[in-house]
């Protein structure tokens, strides 16, 4: 039972190593990603520093803190929600016994 548990622990630890040499070389060697917006390479043979034609959207500003505090309309309250019982989180296992 020694030689097979070290036998299988050699083989588990070579091809582990192989396999993430085998990987490494992958990605390596792999193209690099094209990028979100390809470069303009008119603007940039001519060096004029004009925007880019397909500029990006922009999000709206966040509301500030104190205007979220100061209780403003524009946010709607949680419903607030009355129990009678009180209530359990632990469930209550009903077995029949052995």
């Amino acid at each position: 039972m020694k030689p097979l548990k070290l036998g299988l622990r050699v083989w588990f630890t070579i091809t582990s190593l192989v396999s993430f040499l085998v990987g490494w070389m992958l990605l390596s060697h792999a193209g690099k990603p094209t990028p979100l917006i390809p470069p303009d390479t008119s603007n940039a043979a001519s060096g004029s520093t004009s925007s880019i034609s397909n500029p990006l959207p922009t999000l709206q500003p966040l509301p500030s803190l104190d205007s979220l505090t100061s209780g403003s309309s524009s946010l709607q309250s949680l419903p607030s929600v009355q129990s009678s019982a009180p209530q359990s989180f632990f469930p209550t296992f009903r077995g029949r016994g052995s």
